[in-house]
């Protein structure tokens, strides 16, 4: 038997909706629909009709592709609403002959997640880092082990409560349940990385339209995440800018033409714009590299500089 999910992402740019088949443990993708994103800014909501009729535009075509009618679905969060924290639970271990237990694990998380959020928050994902027990530091999985004392600590991620049932309302206008939140760069992780990059320490950058979302793993588990409100959008602004041409003009100048790296450009390329005023003007390629490169360079320097803030910058190898 085969169980159905479905998956959305409800991007700046764009809205995916994609459809799996599980069967013995294997995901099988059966059904995929993507189509441009509108009524979104930043990775927030802010037209409501505009995103769901979007929104429907991409579940159709993954219903038909995949032959299923869609009810539920696993969507992403993103956002510069988004924000993190670490934070300890401390329980006494229940004196019995089976060690810990998984009551004692939900009871150490429960202490973990007692920190003080506004009303306007609520916490999407409690991520244990990892467990001690009594003075036995970096246990991954405690169950069933023995002592006196667990203690978790924990990655706390929580989101505007507004900007989820903006999400939750988009998507129940076409007729799908939203039953879990999954924050972009933990999804992206686990599509991309190997245990042995977890483990020795890496760093997810998930670069979208309006924001740029970073993950940053160590010892097999989540360690610090962080939103950056730019993205590629903000780099079509620049071209636009720079070119005194519709924003439409510079997205297509951007995927036909665009380089971060000028010096790997030929300086003799050149390329045809029609800017505002409709008179045709010949630009260069190597140029057009230069405008972007030193957007995306301020992206990796802001980067760097929320890793180094966040003290982990040493765990990247």
């Amino acid at each position: 038997m085969e169980e159905i999910i479905c998956g959305l992402d409800i991007g700046t740019t764009k809205i995916c909706a994609v459809v799996g088949a599980i069967r013995n443990r294997e995901l099988r993708i059966i059904g995929l629909g993507m189509a441009p994103s509108d009524g979104m800014r930043k990775g927030m909501i802010v037209d409501v009709p505009a995103a769901s009729r979007a929104l429907a535009k991409a579940v159709e075509a993954a219903e038909e592709t995949s032959g299923y009618q869609l009810s539920q679905a696993l969507v992403s969060v993103a956002g510069e609403h988004i924000s993190s924290a670490n934070n300890r639970g401390l329980v006494a271990i229940n004196r019995n002959d089976a060690g810990v237990t998984t009551q004692d694990i939900d009871r150490a998380l429960d202490t973990a997640q007692a920190i003080p959020i506004p009303n306007s928050r609520q916490i999407i994902h409690l991520i244990p880092r990892h467990y001690t027990i009594d003075d036995h530091a970096g246990v991954l999985q405690p169950l069933g082990m023995h002592g006196y004392r667990l203690e978790v600590e924990a990655h706390i991620i929580t989101a505007a409560t507004s900007a989820i049932q903006n999400l939750k309302h988009c998507t129940e206008k076409v007729g799908i349940s939203a039953v879990e939140m999954v924050f972009n760069p933990l999804a992206s992780a686990d599509a991309v990385l190997e245990p042995a990059e977890r483990e020795m320490g890496v760093l997810v950058v998930d670069i979208g339209g309006g924001t740029t979302d970073l993950a940053l793993y160590k010892q097999g588990t989540v360690w610090h995440t962080h939103v950056i409100p730019i993205g590629g959008h903000h780099i079509t602004n620049d071209i636009a800018i720079g070119l005194r041409a519709p924003y439409e003009v510079a997205e297509k100048v951007k995927i036909q033409y665009g380089d971060c790296r000028p010096a790997d450009i030929d300086p003799d390329f050149v390329f045809t714009v029609e800017p505002f005023g409709g008179e045709k003007i010949q630009v260069g390629r190597q140029d057009l590299a230069q405008v972007i490169e030193a957007r995306v360079e301020e992206i990796f320097h802001l980067i760097l500089k929320d890793i180094q803030q966040s003290g982990y910058d040493e765990y990247l190898p």
